[in-house]
């Protein structure tokens, strides 16, 4: 882990007018195999989400390889330490993805999980004592999110719902943490934002959800990895992709186990991990045209924001991989 550590130490990167730096946090240390023949795969997960819920579901138990577990506060720093091959695959939004790949078309979306119309895992929340009882209400009000995030992807989604333009409100582009603060302190009138910040809103911060904004149609999310990766380790890949697939079915149909586990793992709050199992419903999914539709619906919705060259997002899904969307042999009993 220390040469990804050092890689991703001197990695610098230029968002929303700002340079950040990426750092990459181990999680635990690694799940190691019983007889593992050195080979590695190295695995992005927000605050713990996606090695709490394998762990949970007992997918981690007999891996042939060494899993390298790095922690992002964001998809958007996972995507940069994935472009810098510190890391190789990390599960991230459709808006993500495609900002992303805008910059870099070595990218590639490798699998997805459909979320169906009604996925409630973004919302745009308000204070619980606010005034503001429907998107309307937010005219001339101040919106915290993060550029290129699910999160910014509904709120402009809920804009157009209600007949509003991004010039009716005041948008501030913040870190997810930075954009907690800013609404748990009053600095902004309302917050875009994904699970499990959105479960910290409303359980710890007494905020009230306003919209989800879905229209009706999926939203998906898609396990990122690079054309580089995908070549060097594609078997590591798909049996990687077939646990994942069969930890978030499992975790479908036990939102209570998974959420005790999961906050012995990652240390979140048993009431927040809770309200996050219950609405964290996924079904896996080939990348095939259905994602292709999604990513053009999401460049439609982000033309003013995405910078030039443009690029369609959909050239960077492969497709070689989806023979591993069902998982293969079906769920494990829970660990």
């Amino acid at each position: 882990m220390s040469g990804a550590i050092r890689r991703m130490k001197a990695l610098w990167r230029t968002a929303a007018g700002a340079a950040v730096v990426v750092l990459l946090v181990p999680l635990g240390g690694c799940d190691r195999p019983a007889d593992g023949d050195g080979q590695v795969l190295r695995v992005g997960t927000h605050r713990g989400g996606t090695r709490g819920m394998m762990l949970a579901a007992g997918e981690l138990k007999d891996v042939p390889y060494r899993i390298e577990w790095a922690q992002f506060p964001s998809a958007q720093t996972q995507i940069e330490a994935i472009s810098a091959n510190a890391v190789d695959v990390g599960i991230a939004g459709v808006a993500s993805f495609l900002f992303a790949y805008n910059g870099n078309p070595q990218l590639r979306a490798i699998q997805a999980m459909d979320g169906g119309p009604e996925q409630k895992a973004v919302a745009v929340i308000v204070p619980e004592k606010s005034a503001a009882r429907d998107m309307r209400d937010l005219r001339g009000r101040s919106i915290a999110t993060t550029r290129g995030s699910v999160g910014h992807i509904t709120l402009l989604q809920a804009l157009e719902q209600a007949h509003l333009k991004t010039s009716d409100v005041s948008i501030s582009f913040l870190s997810p943490n930075d954009a907690m603060t800013a609404f748990a302190t009053g600095k902004v009138d309302a917050l875009a934002i994904w699970l499990p910040y959105l479960a910290t809103a409303v359980r710890s911060h007494h905020a009230r959800v306003l919209t989800y904004a879905w229209n009706g149609t999926s939203n998906y999310l898609v396990q990122v990895s690079s054309d580089a990766s995908v070549r060097a380790k594609h078997a590591l890949l798909e049996d990687f992709l077939r646990r994942y697939a069969r930890a978030q079915l499992w975790a479908n149909g036990h939102p209570r186990e998974w959420s005790e586990i999961s906050s012995r793992e990652t240390g979140v709050p048993r009431d927040i991990a809770a309200y996050s199992a219950e609405r964290w419903h996924w079904t896996p999914a080939p990348v095939d045209g259905r994602v292709a539709d999604a990513l053009h619906e999401t460049a439609r919705i982000f033309a003013a924001e995405l910078p030039p060259p443009h690029r369609d997002g959909a050239a960077g899904l492969d497709s070689s991989f989806d023979h591993a969307v069902d998982g293969s042999g079906g769920p494990r009993s829970g660990g």
